[in-house]
């Protein structure tokens, strides 16, 4: 049985992270960038099921069968958008030219009031969006996170951004303490942010058609965004080299209904167009997945 992405070891180490910062900081991202090809060697080396991974989503995304570079370039990306990552979270002023395509309705929805949920991917890097919002004085961002299975970057996020750790709200809390923690920063008019692509094993799912296969997702964030009667927006924020990221949105509804007589149909459509949303840009930016686990089921 493949090994659920929530128990892998972690294979980087925050003193190694820690390290290639320190290096951005005091040289410059340019220096930085240049570290990346030893270590994306190291990792196409010894990297088994993260490259098994990678194969079996590129062969979807690309039609075809990848190649070596094919792979290079699918964890140069990871490396390249982790790095910003850590930028950002140290508040590096660095330059990032973002392209922003948000129509109309979901500006709309984003500064309707009433907050919003924001459900992301392991597509891209979120943490663009994050520094956009700290620009827009009027735009607030929390992310909902487990800290508890993001160990290593739940570390990194206290040592290096103390501010936008306080700001997390911890979805390990389960339960009424949770929803209130959710209510109160939809109150103050904030678009909550969560990841939607990732099913833990002690958790409802929703079996979807993805890129040719059976896959599955959280039936979570859909109960939640009913229960908090609040918009649901997508958002991929899709890495295109260099400093350039290209942040798509899409507004799925002003509210989300899951009625008692067709709640089950109601679940598998929302989460369905979620799954064809994720797949058409994972075909238009199929280097940025970085979901390097066994991601399909066997059976639908």
């Amino acid at each position: 049985m493949a090994e659920a992405w929530d128990q892998q070891q972690e294979r980087s180490n925050t003193v190694m992270l820690r390290l290639i910062l320190w290096i951005a900081r005091s040289l410059g991202r340019p220096v930085a960038r240049l570290l990346l090809f030893p270590i994306v060697g190291y990792f196409l080396l010894t990297g088994g099921s993260a490259k098994k991974a990678s194969r079996d989503f590129l062969r979807r995304a690309l039609n075809r069968e990848p190649r070596w570079l094919d792979h290079a370039k699918h964890f140069h990306t990871f490396a390249s958008v982790m790095l910003d990552r850590m930028l950002i979270l140290s508040g590096n002023k660095m330059k990032l030219d973002m392209q922003m395509n948000q129509p109309p309705e979901v500006a709309t929805a984003m500064r309707s009031g009433r907050g919003c949920l924001l459900l992301l991917a392991h597509l891209g890097s979120f943490e663009v969006l994050r520094a956009r919002a700290v620009s827009e004085t009027d735009l607030r961002i929390r992310i909902l996170m487990d800290m508890a299975s993001n160990r290593m970057f739940s570390t990194l996020i206290q040592q290096l951004d103390p501010v936008f750790a306080k700001s997390v709200i911890d979805a390990s809390q389960r339960g009424p303490t949770l929803v209130l923690a959710l209510k109160e920063a939809l109150a103050e008019d904030a678009v909550v942010g969560t990841m939607a692509d990732r099913v833990r094993d002690d958790e409802r799912a929703v079996s979807v058609e993805f890129l040719g296969g059976t896959a599955q997702l959280p039936a979570g964030p859909w109960i939640l965004a009913s229960a908090l009667n609040v918009p649901v927006i997508l958002a991929f924020s899709l890495y295109r080299g260099g400093n350039h990221y290209d942040v798509q949105f899409e507004l799925v509804s002003e509210k989300i209904e899951l009625p008692r007589s067709s709640r089950e149909q109601a679940l598998q459509n929302y989460a369905q167009r979620y799954a064809d949303c994720m797949a058409h840009y994972a075909k238009q930016a199929p280097y940025n997945w970085f979901n390097f686990y066994d991601y399909w089921t066997k059976t639908p």
